[in-house]
């Protein structure tokens, strides 16, 4: 038996599975693993191979169950010993994956495995990629002397044009597509390290996918696009030059005499810059005019240490739903629908089973009715029809420039409308001591990436007052855990049962009004917040009193309804979602809250939502294509070499390598 769950439910998978073992009574022997690479280990045996002799008698081959996340999972089948051991025994494997949208969502599908070779820039073409960088970031043209002395002056034009898209893009702080920018940068992604060193191994294993997947959550499957992660090593050696401070420390006794002659003659001593002690920052800011120099010089270290990826394995979830059978479980029913592993094995040529009830589908074709509509929609949302919200315009973030600035107007926006806003059929008529109705903030789209929890700390004790809620809930972003914030005393601790029984014992039916929820949902899409259903019962009112989404820039209708599900309390939750680029007709700033499926927003978000996911069937024909080719050469994984478009480019190799 293999269980796959997310990445942050692993600790809780495992220690649901030992509870339950323990309490029955197997009469076969087995064994409960918490890591499948346990497989790469001789005594680790499926089958026959298992069972052990006792006296004269031989056991029956043992039990056993492997708790790990998919894409541990998907990692393992890319290990031939592993592959060895469980090719011969897939009929008896069974796996049983929670959370299955996560599991085969396209941005998740494919895990890939890279192996990189060393880069071989010469000289010029380092001086090259510096000038274009250096001329992109200061707004001007493509240096064209510089340029007429390469060997292919076309690459660098189309490179400088390929660099200001980017420079652009990353000055637009509103848009969660940034959130690329921040593998690079410790300040934009909270779980990155503040060490140097994290950022030097992030370029040597740079990791770049031949498909589009993307999963944070793993060390060393960021997609990275070699030319992309060049200006942005610029651009953070302009903006953030203190994070090298300790690499330059261990690097600068290489500076040469000429380099020091050409630029740093008139600023500062050779044996001060070479073996001085102060820091490369205390350096930029002390002699402002040594720092092109200074950066050309770390610029130059880092693209020489950096690595480009050469070949990969890659595995998908359709390759384990082809190798094993399976059973899936989702909240978010919006699923590609496969043929299963007993499918193929039988050989059997009828039509598909249709797995998935697709019944609640709505495509723009259909052109329903509002009833019709209302009637699919109640279907979609299952016990969960009584879901109020409103639609508010998030525009405003556009022009914050500082991120807790934008939680504050949040704040202010929200007592705003309480002043002015008469809810007809609210389920929570009482307001917080100083009017504020909201206790939960989502994070959808990365809004607060550079904040951390001290700073959300920090402004709610400013803005509410120390006495309004005494306690935030937070994900620990080490290892996904709940922790909560003692506003007043600052200590964090464990969210646990025991912890939660003692608010509830301190407040009783008023804890939901002393404890507020930042939900961080980038990384942990899934997570449930404990203890919501326990506190329903035993209270008779929702844990969630309002919840605002930050969905902004994001149109999944999908992935904001499980943003709604952080409360598992929905029918008793007020939600707002906080929507860019909306028209006044569908914005509801000082309208009130509606049923959602009455909502016109709402109804273009899930048809746009069902007809993506057919066009993502489509789209995923050639992985299934691939999947059907690794069945065929039974591996489990497909094995190529990486195209590395942009030295083909620049070295004007590609006609050579096209057939």
């Amino acid at each position: 038996l293999v269980i796959l769950v997310p990445e942050h439910l692993v600790q809780d998978a495992q220690t649901q599975v030992y509870r339950y073992c323990l309490n029955l009574n197997f009469r076969e022997e087995y064994r409960v693993f918490d890591s499948i690479f346990s497989l790469m280990h001789q005594n680790v045996q499926l089958g026959e191979s298992s069972s052990k002799r006792f006296l004269n008698f031989t056991r029956k081959p043992m039990k056993m169950i492997f708790v790990t996340s998919f894409n541990q999972f998907k990692k393992a089948l890319t290990n031939d010993s592993i592959c060895a051991k469980v090719q011969p025994h897939r009929e008896h494997i069974l796996v049983v994956a929670d959370e299955v949208d996560d599991f085969l969502d396209r941005n998740k599908l494919v895990f890939n495995i890279c192996s990189n070779k060393s880069n071989a820039f010469d000289r010029e073409t380092l001086d090259l990629y510096f000038e274009v960088s250096l001329a992109t970031y200061n707004g001007r043209k493509c240096p064209d002397t510089l340029l007429a002395s390469s060997s292919n002056p076309q690459y660098w034009k189309q490179l400088h044009d390929k660099f200001c898209a980017i420079h652009a893009e990353i000055q637009d702080a509103s848009r969660s597509i940034n959130k690329s920018f921040g593998i690079f940068n410790q300040q934009t992604l909270k779980h990155c390290s503040s060490n140097i060193m994290h950022d030097i191994e992030g370029y040597k294993s740079l990791i770049a996918r031949p498909y589009e997947s993307v999963n944070r959550a793993m060390p060393g499957s960021y997609f990275s696009d070699v030319e992309r992660t060049i200006y942005l090593t610029y651009v953070i050696l302009i903006q953030d030059i203190a994070k090298y401070d300790e690499l330059f420390q261990g690097e600068r006794k290489f500076i040469s005499f000429e380099y020091w002659s050409s630029y740093f003659l008139h600023q500062l001593d050779y044996d001060d810059l070479v073996y001085g002690h102060e820091k490369l920052s205390e350096i930029a800011q002390n002699y402002p005019k040594t720092k092109d120099g200074l950066t050309r010089f770390l610029f130059e270290i880092i693209l020489r240490r950096m690595e480009i990826r050469d070949k990969s394995r890659s595995v998908s979830s359709i390759d384990v739903i082809f190798n094993f059978d399976c059973i899936g479980f989702t909240g978010t029913p919006f699923l590609d629908n496969y043929p299963s592993f007993s499918y193929i094995r039988q050989q059997r040529e009828d039509e598909i089973p249709d797995l998935i009830d697709r019944s609640f589908y709505v495509y723009s074709c259909d052109d329903l009715s509002e009833t019709d509509f209302e009637k699919r929609f109640e279907k979609f949302q299952g016990r969960n029809k009584n879901v109020l919200v409103e639609y508010v315009s998030s525009d405003f973030v556009r022009d914050s420039n500082e991120e807790m600035l934008t939680l504050e107007k949040i704040f202010e926006r929200e007592e705003l409308k309480d002043n002015v806003i008469k809810y007809d059929e609210d389920p929570n008529p009482e307001l917080t001591d100083n009017g504020i109705r909201f206790n939960v903030i989502v994070d959808l789209c990365g809004i607060f990436k550079r904040s951390s929890i001290d700073d959300v700390c920090s402004l709610i004790k400013t803005h509410c007052g120390p006495d309004q809620f005494h306690y935030i809930y937070h994900i620990d972003q080490a290892d996904n855990s709940d922790r909560v914030l003692c506003i007043n005393s600052g200590n964090d601790v464990q969210f646990d049962q025991e912890f939660y029984k003692y608010m509830c014992k301190k407040y009783g039916a008023n804890l939901r009004k002393r404890i507020f929820f930042f939900v961080d949902n980038r990384n942990v899409i899934g997570k449930d917040i404990p203890f919501q259903l326990i506190y329903q019962r035993q209270f008779r009112q929702p844990l969630f009193i309002k919840s605002i989404i930050l969905a902004h820039d994001v149109d999944d209708f999908s992935k904001i309804w499980q943003a709604m599900g952080r409360s598992r309390t929905m029918n008793g939750t007020i939600f707002s979602i906080y929507k860019s680029g909306m028209s006044n007709e569908i914005a509801q700033d000082g309208v009130g809250v509606l049923d959602i499926k009455k909502q016109k927003l709402t109804r273009k978000l899930y048809i746009r939502n069902c007809e993506q996911k057919m066009a993502g069937n489509i789209s995923s024909i050639y992985l299934t294509l691939i999947s059907l080719y690794n069945l065929n050469k039974q591996s489990f994984y497909y094995c190529d070499e990486i195209v590395n478009t942009f030295l083909e480019k620049m070295e004007r190799t590609i006609s050579e390598n096209v057939v």
